[in-house]
């Protein structure tokens, strides 16, 4: 691990850290959102997505009929 040394107080330092950390985490979502909106524009990646998830729907349900029934 990495220590940082400040002078002085360390709650700038924390506060300019966490600020980092939320305005990352803020780009991040902003790119995700940006590729699901250009994959939902594209048919034909829409549907490659959409069976890509078909196998873990089966999954979910199998094991969601077999926790039922004890």
């Amino acid at each position: 691990m990495y220590t940082m040394f400040a002078a002085g107080d360390g709650a700038g330092v924390a506060k300019s850290a966490m600020e980092t950390i939320i305005a990352a985490m803020t780009d991040v979502f902003t790119l995700s959102g940006t590729v699901v909106t250009e994959i939902t524009k594209q048919p034909v990646l829409l549907f490659c997505l959409a069976a890509g998830l078909v196998p873990v729907g089966i999954s979910i349900f199998a094991r969601l009929k077999n926790a039922a029934r004890g």
